[in-house]
């Protein structure tokens, strides 16, 4: 059918107006943004691209249960949050908070409203009061200062220390009173170190002990581990030392649930120390020491080169008794159970013998919790495993990565100081990443076509395949595991174990074969006194353990080893680990966004230049080289080894002043650096971001130096109180500050004198030529330099922080 005419078309074009000509040089970007085909092409892949999102998100949220994974990860930064934060929150404020979101999100769920986004901030406020409540109800009062008094408890728990020449222990104590504090400012426990004792006393044992006592320790220098905190969360308010004034007081009889939990807790104290005694009777040489650290969770015994062998292999994670071992414990009773029924017509046939062996496998489990010490990562262990037990008991299947969220709410809840801590942390990110990188395996495998079964390969070749998949199992969850803690273990511990792969495809198959299931056995074979047979398998495969280990951490420069540990790179790392492990499809690639801007933090974080230690006795500057050079105090301080280990400086490693470079063995540093019984000075101070500057130090430690050294010195550091009559130094850090303060980084930065706007303006315009040279010599001359303070304590009171006077 012809199509009728319409006036328009009948209009003469040729009087249209002309279109202005479009040189072939000039982009036209009106005509390219008016381009209604462009226009909606773009527009038709935005909205497919929505689609996309949305329909992989929905998928996510359907099979793995994306929306309550992410609400655990947001409890678990809110929970982190709490000890972060520069002054200390209100819990009832936060508790009326909390209700007050949780009550909004299920008013807009009940009317069917998007919640999501709600439902995250309500995950936040609830993980920091979580924390909060613990702070307030779960902990104790901290000693604000040093002070020598007797003090009356009970002994729950006792360490071994030190060397065999040099033997120490280390004492936990349940206070009941000490002499000279109100009972309002007495620490429920203190951690007391006890030298050379030659009396042995039992755990319960009610004592009166005269003790040094001292605030917890503080950080040695900010970002770094609060080791002060780490004691608070587990209530203990106080550290010091014994004298050798100890007397056996009579015990208290307590009644109710109170006296029952002290006389469990004291029996399976005792317990533990039982079967790590009769170990290292029955297991001879260093294999003793670790086998009692495998079974009882105890590294008393552990020897330090054995411990440090395992640490620079790579096998530091068998120390920790979390996942692996709760599952080879689990697992070998519940198979070993089971395959004994099924050698039973009757039982196999009429019962259900796989549910018994679920029971008595969390049975083992729970016992096994309970005698190695109850760790963050052996309850989150039992927690995964019990979870999987119980399915199995009620005949239903268990969602890993949903059940690992579960658990990871219920610690944060219980132990929320877990989530700023490195076991939990590593716990959780191995456990996530293996389950989320074997389940995109098992479906990548599901999806091939055609695979033989090795039964029909034979018997032989079907056993060796099997062998074979087994073993590249083990290295496959090794490289796994490594990359997903490998943040972790530079941010907590500046540490990577480079030949961890090789360590573990050499040592896990002995440990999975024959140690832990030789263990069992044993503990089964006592009833019976053929204990002692096992035994021997255990201690030949922890020599081979020890041995591979020893091997393999002599290999390569220890440069590789210690890493530099700079920028708040932590939570981007640990988001983008989320987002692989909490969605499956393409959208797990947006792991690459928060992981690209952890590696950029880290890489370009900028470094301090001047470290002031707590004690106002010891600084360390940067050399011409970058690296950290020490003033005042003598020998490789504790302190002083983190600083460096912070830096990636290899010398962290030595045993002691062997790899401390002194200032005698740098000849630009003697230059510039001295020391005498009234003060130490460096001169020509160095800026990582600058180069040497005219700033120079000066560390007072007599009260007659200050004249002298205020007059001389830009930076003033004395443990003493400055008078106010040193005014010519830039900046003093006296007693007071130090207190206020505690170790501190100072930056230096360049700048010229005019300003730094006026000098990037004129870097902008290009500013060039003899006059510009000319100015750029005379700022370089006469440059100004600005000094930045970080300090480790934050600015506000936190609980576990002594009262600052």
């Amino acid at each position: 059918m012809e199509r009728a005419s319409h006036p328009a078309d009948s209009t003469d074009r040729s009087n249209a107006p002309a279109m202005p000509e479009v040189h072939s040089d000039a982009y036209d970007w009106q005509g390219l943004a008016n381009n209604p085909g462009l226009g909606k092409r773009f527009k038709f892949w935005l909205e497919a691209l929505w689609q996309a999102i949305e329909r992989n998100w929905q998928e996510d949220c359907s099979d793995q249960n994306a929306r309550f994974l992410w609400v655990a990860v947001f409890m678990g930064f809110g929970a982190a949050l709490y000890y972060i934060l520069p002054d200390e929150p209100s819990f009832w404020g936060l508790l009326a908070a909390s209700l007050a979101l949780c009550g909004w999100v299920y008013h807009r769920a009940a009317k069917g409203r998007v919640v999501f986004p709600l439902l995250l901030v309500t995950a936040i406020v609830v993980g920091v009061c979580a924390a909060s409540e613990h702070g307030h109800f779960s902990t104790s009062s901290v000693l604000d200062h040093s002070l020598s008094s007797p003090v009356v408890g009970r002994l729950v728990r006792v360490e071994q220390r030190g060397t065999a020449k040099r033997p120490q222990e280390r004492w936990t104590i349940a206070v009941e009173t000490i002499e000279k504090l109100r009972p309002e400012r007495t620490p429920k426990r203190l951690l007391l170190i006890r030298r050379g004792g030659e009396e042995q006393f039992r755990v319960g044992t009610r004592l009166r002990m005269w003790a040094h006592l001292t605030p917890l320790q503080q950080p040695v220098y900010p970002g770094s581990f609060d080791y002060g905190r780490y004691l608070w969360s587990r209530s203990i308010g106080g550290q010091g030392y014994l004298s050798n004034s100890i007397e056996r007081l009579p015990e208290k009889t307590k009644s109710g649930w109170q006296g029952l939990v002290h006389d469990v807790r004291d029996s399976i104290e005792r317990t533990r120390q039982a079967v790590a005694r009769y170990i290292l009777h029955r297991v001879d040489g260093e294999a003793g020491g670790l086998a009692v650290a495998l079974a009882v969770g105890k590294r008393d015994f552990l020897a330090d080169n054995v411990e440090t062998a395992l640490r620079l292999s790579g096998l530091a994670h068998i120390l920790a008794i979390s996942g692996l071992h709760m599952a080879l414990v689990a697992m070998s009773v519940f198979w070993g159970v089971r395959g004994i029924l099924a050698l039973l017509p009757q039982l196999s046939l009429h019962y259900p013998i796989k549910q018994w062996a679920a029971g008595m496998a969390l049975f083992c489990a729970a016992a096994y919790l309970v005698f190695s010490g109850a760790s963050v990562a052996t309850i989150r262990a039992f927690c995964m495993t019990a979870i999987f037990l119980v399915a199995i008991l009620a005949g239903r299947p268990a969602v890993t990565m949903h059940n690992l969220g579960l658990v990871m709410v219920l610690l944060i809840l219980v132990q929320p100081y877990g989530v700023v801590e490195a076991g939990m942390q590593m716990s959780f990110a191995a456990t996530a990443a293996l389950i989320a990188s074997y389940d995109r395996l098992t479906r990548l495998r599901l999806r091939k076509n055609g695979a033989l079964a090795p039964s029909e390969h034979g018997l032989a070749f079907g056993s060796a395949l099997h062998a074979g998949r087994w073993i590249i199992g083990i290295g496959l969850t090794s490289l796994i595991a490594s990359l997903a803690v490998l943040p972790l273990s530079v941010a907590h511990f500046q540490q990577m174990a480079p030949f961890g792969l090789v360590t573990n495809l050499l040592a896990m198959p002995v440990i999975s074969l024959i140690v832990m299931p030789m263990g069992l056995v044993s503990v089964f074979m006592t009833p019976f006194g053929l204990q002692s047979w096992p035994l021997q398998l255990v201690e030949w495969g922890l020599d081979w353990v020890i041995s591979m280990a020893t091997m393999v951490s002599q290999w390569g420069d220890a440069d590789y080893l210690v890493v530099k540990a700079g920028g708040d790179f932590l939570p981007f790392a640990l988001a983008a680990l989320a987002v692989y492990t909490i969605h499956r499809k393409w959208l797990s690639w947006l792991a690459v966004v928060p992981l690209t801007v952890a590696a950029a933090l880290w890489w370009f974080a900028p470094q301090p230049d001047i470290w002031i230690a707590q004690t106002g006795t010891r600084v360390a500057s940067r050399d011409s080289e970058g690296h950290w050079q020490r003033t005042g105090g003598r020998g490789m301080t504790l302190d002083y080894r983190s600083v460096l280990r912070a830096d990636g400086d290899a010398r962290a490693l030595g045993d002691g002043d062997s790899l401390d470079r002194e200032p005698k063995e740098n000849p630009l540093l003697l230059q510039t650096s001295a020391c005498d019984r009234q003060a130490c000075f460096v001169t020509s101070l160095n800026a990582s971001s600058a180069g040497r500057s005219d700033l120079s130090l000066a560390i007072v430690n007599k009260a007659s130096a200050f004249s002298e050294e205020c007059a001389l010195r830009d930076i003033i550091v004395s443990r003493l109180p400055v008078p106010q009559s040193c005014k010519g130094p830039r900046l003093v850090i006296g007693a007071d500050r130090l207190a206020q303060s505690g170790a501190q980084f100072l930056y230096l930065h360049k700048q010229d004198e005019r300003g730094l706007l006026a000098r990037l303006a004129e870097d902008y315009f290009d500013i060039d030529g003899a006059a510009g040279e000319e100015k750029t010599s005379e700022q370089e001359k006469n440059p100004h330099w600005q000094i930045e303070t970080i300090a480790a304590l934050p600015v506000g009171k936190r609980p576990w922080m002594p009262e600052r006077r």
